[in-house]
């Protein structure tokens, strides 16, 4: 667990972003508003191994989901996107494609 909330804690180092400790202690999901970011997560098990999986806002960057593992590691799940190459004829229509399928994904894993 303790890994858990310091990979967390790292990730979010530059805006003093922590896991709240009563959280960790039952395992609990939660939300933080901080520093412009709106953070939801819950504790779970993928794989068999426990994790922590958390969905990222940011008013000035793109929405993240990633997971984090009991050791430490850490991968990102999916991340909306908010650019496609206008050289690309479909482009917009796969961005748009893409970010409903990262937020129903989101919403599926009730985070959002």
């Amino acid at each position: 667990m303790v890994r858990l909330a310091a990979t967390f804690r790292k990730q979010f180092s530059h805006w003093h972003i922590s896991l709240p400790e009563q959280d960790q202690e039952i395992r609990t999901a939660g939300s933080i508003q901080q520093a412009g970011w709106t953070i939801r997560y819950h504790f779970g098990v993928e794989d068999g191994r426990e994790c922590l999986e958390y969905f990222a806002g940011h008013r000035m960057t793109n929405d993240r989901l990633v997971r984090i593992y009991a050791d430490g590691s850490s991968e990102t799940l999916d991340a909306c996107q908010e650019f496609y190459s206008p050289q690309d004829p479909d482009g917009e229509t796969n961005m748009i494609r893409h970010n409903r399928e990262f937020y129903r994904k989101v919403k599926e894993l009730g985070l959002m």
